[in-house]
């Protein structure tokens, strides 16, 4: 038996989200066919199998997570990977199948494994052997979920996946081309009933299939924490539960969520972080944002100032670690992007090179590629020092948490109003708050004060940082 591992993805993530499996229990797989699809705090990334095989067991679920390391799937080799007692069992069962006799009454000291086993072999011969139930894809739960979710019925999906196994891809087709669930067929007149009350018996115990689906559909409206999931999931209409108070919403520690806890956490804890605030006058540099029009915003302006300044203040473009300091040869920024999943570092490699126009293209593309989880590993990793807004809101001064390895990280806010006296004259100009954050353990705070300083300088006096062109 072969257990598939979660492989070290990137050197910086020891944990992976399960968002879906492409394969379920008893499927046949070649090495290099892609079983599941994790995510990471930055990236989702595809896994491929290795080695050819039938999946035995998913030991980590969609929705669950895994550590570097972890087992993922069981792979073996069709009948060469069970216990002698186990193949004895599956045999036996296989027996009773063929000659159409019902499952035979658990054993006296049978292992509750060892029954086990020997239903799972029992149960397609006497699915088979009951005509009047329909018989129902074989679906990856997650897949069901999904399908339910969408209000797909998957006996009406046509598999394209290996061997006709229906894919993520072929559900979301079929939702998409029917527009909308089909509506509930009438229930027949009472003049084409007959025999009432053995029929009424019957439709009143649920088959074993729909029993099972209910179960589970409750079981993952408990496990995503919605309010009453479980009531619903019993009652089908949700009657019956006035008074009932709903349970708290638990978002889960985990995927991005868990990596970000994680890693600031990690930050806080491992480093001596120390914050320096300051204003800094951008009345001159609004004018040339003004003539440069749409060519560059605010983030890529700041970013050209900053990466301009770094090329002085080595101590502040670096990273630390136990073994030391290391000075980075390259000012690499690094930018924070909010998003559904939580806040992602896109990384600009030379962002002291090219003009601002140019970075702020840049930025506007991985900005759409970090929203939509498309972000490279090249794209999400290797940055000096990052720089981090909150200006679309509210807020002027915080504290940001510097992003390990890194050794600083700049925090900007809102840009406002403020007045002045030049000579007898009051004087409206524009300033912005700036929150520098070092690590004390690379940098005290007098060279700290020294980049805010020459920081402040550059956006006071734009032409210094910006291109002979946008001048």
């Amino acid at each position: 038996m072969f257990e598939m591992k979660l492989p070290k993805i990137r050197e910086d993530v020891d944990e992976s989200l399960v968002v879906i499996w492409f394969v379920s229990a008893g499927d046949s797989v070649k090495k290099g066919d892609r079983l599941l699809e994790v995510q990471t705090e930055k990236e989702v990334t595809e896994i491929e199998s290795e080695r050819d095989g039938v999946i035995k067991e998913i030991k980590v679920k969609r929705g669950e997570s895994a550590k570097v390391g972890e087992v993922l799937v069981l792979i073996g080799e069709d009948g060469k990977d069970k216990e002698p007692e186990e193949q004895k069992l599956v045999e036996a069962a296989a027996e009773q199948g063929k000659t159409g006799k019902k499952p035979a009454a658990k054993r006296k000291g049978q292992k509750p494994e060892e029954q086990e086993i020997v239903e799972k072999i029992e149960k397609p011969a006497e699915e088979k052997a009951q005509e009047s139930v329909q018989e129902t894809p074989r679906v990856a739960p997650g897949l069901r979920k999904l399908a339910r979710e969408l209000g797909v019925g998957l006996e009406n999906v046509t598999g394209t996946g290996r061997n006709g196994k229906i894919t993520e891809e072929d559900i979301r087709g079929a939702h998409a081309g029917a527009g909308e669930p089909k509506a509930a067929e009438k229930p027949p007149a009472k003049d084409e009933t007959s025999a009432t009350d053995e029929k009424t018996t019957k439709d009143e115990i649920p088959a074993k299939d729909e029993a099972s689906e209910t179960v589970e559909a409750a079981a993952a409206a408990e496990d995503s924490g919605a309010p009453g999931g479980m009531a619903e999931a019993e009652g089908g209409n949700g009657q019956g539960t006035a008074g009932v108070e709903p349970s708290e919403n638990i978002i889960p520690l985990t995927g991005t969520r868990g990596v970000i806890a994680r890693r600031m956490t990690q930050s806080l804890q491992q480093s001596a972080q120390l914050t320096e605030m300051a204003w800094a006058d951008v009345t001159k540099l609004e004018a040339k944002k003004e003539k440069l029009g749409e060519g560059a915003g605010w983030t890529a302006l700041f970013g050209k100032a900053v990466a301009h300044a770094l090329q002085n203040h080595p101590a502040l473009n670096a990273h630390i670690s136990e073994n030391g300091i290391k000075l980075k040869k390259t000012v690499d920024l690094g930018f924070a992007i909010d998003t559904e999943n939580g806040l992602l570092v896109a990384s600009v490699p030379r962002a002291n090179e090219g003009t601002a126009s140019e970075l702020h293209q840049k930025l506007s593309e991985l900005a759409e590629k970090a929203r939509n989880g498309k972000l490279s590993k090249e794209e999400s990793s290797g940055s000096s020092f990052t720089v981090t807004s909150l200006g679309g809101y509210s807020v002027q001064f915080f504290t940001p948490i510097i992003n390990p390895p890194e050794t600083a990280i700049l925090g900007i806010g809102k840009i406002e109003d403020y007045l002045v006296m030049e000579g007898r004259k009051v004087r409206v100009r524009r300033r912005v708050p700036l929150s520098l954050t070092v690590d004390h353990r690379a940098i005290d705070g007098a060279p700290a004060a020294k980049f805010l300083d020459e920081l402040i300088r550059l956006l006071e006096k734009p032409k210094r940082f910006l291109e002979k062109k946008e001048k």
